[in-house]
């Protein structure tokens, strides 16, 4: 089977579950979040195996199972009691082993909690808001614009490298391009579904500027690791980080942003 047909196959499964998750939202919803996030986090566990930094694989899933269900059933309100709960169990895992390493590992482990766990948590936040779903859908499509118009601008003109020694082919005019198609992309989305927190150009240059930082990251991640992709769960388009790597910054800045706005 090609390469191309695996991707095509993958996603006629995969966008229509995640769509459906989307609109019902509630339970559909957090189970959809948190079978990304436990597939994040085995992926981020991986490449930092290649890196040669351990983490504790238990601790790490029971941890992002009991965030993520914290966050799903009392917002907010529990974001800082179980990210120190997390934290000291974590502390308490390294001091307690016989590792020569337990600060290395414990940072390890926090990072892994926070941008694997933490961040798409505010997924689950911005969908229980009361215009949660139009969000969400302007964010993905915004996303989606930031990238596309990256990748087909900077194919086509970019000439001046935007970060070469994380990732050679993104090009400035590659990330300038996405960045105004995602601000064009989400003025008529905003336009389109009223939501009117905020201009939709302003949301767009948000949404475009945190893509190109989020994408930027995880391309860092998996250069230090020495991997093409961040895993295989989607056959033909590699891990759940290579297609919510954008996403993984996108949504938490637009939710704090709106929350503050509102």
């Amino acid at each position: 089977m090609s390469s191309l047909t695996k991707r095509v196959l993958t996603a006629a499964v995969s966008i229509p579950v995640v769509l459906g998750c989307l609109y019902w939202g509630g339970v559909p919803f957090f189970m959809l979040v948190l079978a990304a996030s436990l597939a994040a986090v085995f992926e981020l566990r991986a490449m930092m195996a290649k890196m040669n930094l351990v983490v504790s694989g238990p601790l790490l899933y029971f941890g992002a199972a009991g965030l993520l269900t914290g966050i799903f059933l009392a917002g907010e309100v529990l974001v800082a009691p179980m990210l120190l709960a997390v934290f000291l169990l974590g502390a308490f895992q390294e001091l307690s082993s016989r590792s020569s390493r337990p600060f290395s590992r414990g940072s390890v482990f926090l990072l892994a909690i926070f941008y694997g766990v933490f961040l798409p948590g505010h997924f689950l936040l911005m969908r229980a808001q009361p215009q949660g779903l139009a969000l969400m859908f302007l964010v993905l499509l915004g996303t989606w614009a930031a990238d596309t118009g990256a990748y087909f601008i900077g194919t086509r003109w970019g000439r001046h490298k935007l970060a070469p020694a994380i990732s050679p082919k993104k090009s400035v005019e590659g990330a300038l391009g996405g960045i105004l198609l995602t601000m064009v992309v989400t003025q008529y989305v905003n336009n389109r579904l009223q939501i009117g927190l905020l201009p939709g150009w302003v949301l767009g240059g948000v949404v475009g500027i945190a893509a190109v930082v989020g994408d930027l990251f995880e391309s860092a991640l998996k250069r230090e690791a020495g991997v093409k992709d961040s895993g295989w769960i989607l056959p033909g388009h590699g891990g759940v980080l290579d297609r919510i790597d954008s996403l993984l910054f996108t949504i938490p800045v637009v939710y704090y942003l709106t929350r503050w706005m509102s």
